[in-house]
């Protein structure tokens, strides 16, 4: 709010700083005095009383908002003209008051029955401009209001998609090992279970802090670790500075399902995940490398194409990510961020 103040405040401010220069300018290109001080104060005194009554137009604009109704036509024709009136009286008062005390003599302000005729059409060409101009903010905000909402809509829609992805490809895991090794598939579900009441605790937020979706992560992973036991290798890294960076929540979750699915060596059945965290100029670079065979590691895949829309719905162009081969062997996945 007090920006906005700000911003109407300089924008009079420059306004009448202009209309100066074209009065004086006028005066000294007809041959004439330009009379610069009296200019000023007359300006100066119009453009910030216009100032000072503006709340109480915007306010009348924000609880009657103009309609093509008769009693809401007489209503703003009501406090324009009380507008006029007041604005007059203002200019009229502030220039008798200042006018001696800035050295220019007693102020003239001719006769007042007319000043007020003289000064209707200007006023109602401000009166105009400026409830314009509210009401085109008006209805940008709330373009932009439901923009936001559709976003969060779409949002939560690809949440839904996500869960019950994930929670399959973990059950499909639990019951690989589950008639090998009872152990193992039990200590998988304990694990899964708190998994799972640690991405109910998520707030409603689309984004959460990167610490928070690494800690989910790695709790993940260490799921996985039950299932592959010493097959599976994973490391993650992060600069320290990086970690109250807000990204979508569960952000990594499928790209890491991916590299799962995808990243075995084909010979040893091994898995290797490594995820590194860094500051890439303006950007937040997350990559994520497997060292099974490379692609296809499909770009396709709902897990991806997930992750892909959450992107655009949130960051628009200002977020990517890429999918290449790792020049020494395996995929890799990069997601660049604002940070």
């Amino acid at each position: 709010m007090k920006r906005i103040r700000l911003h109407i405040f300089l924008y009079f401010t420059a306004t009448m700083l202009l209309s100066v220069a074209y009065v004086v300018l006028d005066r000294l290109a007809r041959g004439q005095s330009s009379d610069w001080q009296k200019v000023v104060l007359e300006q100066a005194t119009g453009f910030y009383g216009t100032a000072v009554l503006l709340p109480a137009i915007i306010w009348n604009a924000r609880k009657h908002p103009p309609r093509l109704s008769p009693a809401r036509i007489g209503l703003h024709l009501a406090v324009l003209l009380s507008f006029s009136v007041i604005h007059t009286l203002w200019n009229w008062g502030t220039r008798l008051l200042l006018s001696p005390l800035l050295g220019l003599g007693r102020y003239d302000y001719g006769r007042m029955p007319l000043r007020f005729l003289m000064e209707l059409p200007a006023d109602v060409i401000v009166y105009v401009l400026w409830i314009g101009a509210y009401m085109v903010y008006r209805q940008w905000m709330r373009t932009k209001e439901m923009e936001m909402e559709l976003v969060s809509a779409r949002l939560e829609s690809l949440s839904r998609q996500l869960q019950p992805h994930f929670l399959f490809n973990a059950l499909n895991a639990i019951s690989s090992v589950m008639y090998e090794d009872v152990v193992r598939a039990d200590r998988m579900l304990d694990g899964l279970g708190d998994y799972l009441r640690a991405t109910l605790r998520l707030p409603d937020s689309p984004q959460i802090p990167l610490s928070t979706e690494l800690a989910l992560t790695r709790q993940y992973m260490e799921v996985m670790q039950a299932r592959f036991e010493e097959k599976l290798h994973f490391c993650i890294r992060c600069d320290a500075r990086m970690e109250n960076t807000l990204v979508p929540a569960l952000l990594l979750q499928p790209l890491v399902e991916n590299a799962f699915e995808h990243g075995q060596d084909p010979a040893s059945g091994r898995l290797h995940i490594d995820i590194q965290v860094e500051r890439d100029g303006p950007l937040l670079r997350i990559a994520i490398r497997d060292h099974g065979p490379g692609p296809p590691l499909s770009p396709h895949g709902r897990g991806l194409a997930n992750v892909q829309r959450r992107l655009q719905a949130i960051y628009g162009d200002d977020a990517r990510m890429h999918l290449v081969r790792h020049p020494q062997g395996g995929a890799l996945v990069e997601v660049h961020l604002p940070a």
